[in-house]
């Protein structure tokens, strides 16, 4: 829950430390330590140590997510519990956490400001549920009653934090998860496809949407023209036009702990325009790109291809590609938002998940 704060970073590593001194409790020291960690921590510290060389300012606010990230995978490998359970329990929490905020019934830690333009509430992390949806692609499961009350409360959170990019994912999981691309050109699923779509056109359509979602729906078919995301490319094209990387920073970059500065210019007041420094821009491949140049690209790039091969049905291969590609097209959650590691998790470790789930 207190992933992405800064004030709390103490106490995620109080934590962190009480969870691991639990793993080694537990199993009596004995520990998993798959290969594939300890490859990860070598070219982890390999780049990290091209950002000491680099003497980056405040590198600690990229830092702290990497050691975080390796803590948790390796609690989470070593510590058998019921996944799924726990991901229902979460998506609950976050659920109930974002009415509270938004009624103004507890003070808001993730945030300075509850309510951010056009209503966006600030709350905690909000892909539960998408994780959710991932592991049911990934085992062939079939919606159920527990899984559709759980995308109301999922659905409504998203909502609330007016987020587009998981809004995305959220649909489109749900459409894999739905579809049974077998029958799709049988009439029944035609005409109730076809329904579907008429009855949500109309909805959409009606006065009883919020505003906080109609004022994106015209966005929908023009991502382009959607003001976060000509932010993104703003700031984008700018990183780029003023970097200058050699050969050395081009294959390697400039290491763990460097961050982005962006000038933002204000035509409506021009005194508040200045420059931000960023732990990045909103672009998971540039954040890459930035901090271990072409080859820590390459590397990512090829450890995901072979998740592909690992995960052994069309539609959870589907799946995966959309939560990777948008998340890392329009932000960097994917690498300093611990939850995300329980994909390559899941992924790898399928039948000790199913096993822990059926326990």
């Amino acid at each position: 829950m207190l992933q992405g704060t800064n004030q709390f970073n103490l106490l995620v590593l109080l934590l962190y430390l009480m969870l691991l001194g639990c793993v080694f409790v537990i199993n009596k020291y004995r520990i998993i330590l798959p290969n594939y960690f300890v490859y990860g921590i070598i070219v982890y510290l390999f780049y990290l140590s091209i950002g000491f060389f680099n003497n980056h300012d405040n590198s600690l606010v990229d830092i702290k997510f990497q050691v975080f990230g390796f803590i948790f995978y390796f609690c989470v490998i070593n510590l058998k519990f019921n996944f799924i359970k726990l991901l229902f329990q979460i998506n609950l929490i976050v659920f109930i956490l974002f009415v509270m905020l938004f009624f103004n019934l507890i003070p808001n830690i993730w945030n300075d400001n509850t309510f951010g333009q056009g209503g966006r509430v600030y709350g905690p992390s909000i892909i539960s549920f998408n994780l959710l949806l991932f592991y049911y692609l990934l085992t062939r499961k079939t919606f159920d009653k527990k899984l559709v009350l759980a995308a109301i409360l999922g659905l409504v959170y998203i909502a609330l934090t007016s987020n587009f990019m998981n809004l995305v994912i959220f649909l489109l999981l749900v459409i894999l998860l739905s579809f049974d691309f077998r029958k799709l050109f049988r009439p029944v699923y035609i005409f109730s496809t076809l329904f579907f779509l008429i009855g949500l056109f109309l909805y959409l359509n009606s006065p009883y949407v919020p505003e906080l979602i109609s004022n994106k729906l015209e966005y929908v078919f023009k991502p382009w023209e959607y003001g976060s995301f000509k932010t993104r490319i703003d700031d984008f094209n700018q990183v780029v036009a003023n970097e200058d990387f050699g050969f050395f920073k081009q294959l390697f970059g400039e290491g763990f702990g460097t961050s982005s500065q962006i000038y933002r210019y204000n035509p409506i007041s021009v005194s508040l325009s200045r420059t931000f420094s960023f732990q990045e821009i909103d672009n998971g491949f540039y954040y890459l790109y930035h901090r271990g140049g072409w080859s820590l690209l390459v590397i990512f790039i090829v450890s995901h291809l072979y998740l592909l091969l690992k995960i052994n049905n069309i539609k959870a291969k589907m799946g995966f590609f959309i939560f990777v590609f948008f998340t890392c097209l329009l932000s960097i959650h994917y690498f300093n938002y611990y939850y995300y590691l329980l994909i390559p998790f899941f992924i790898l470790n399928r039948k000790i998940v199913q096993n822990s789930n059926t326990e």
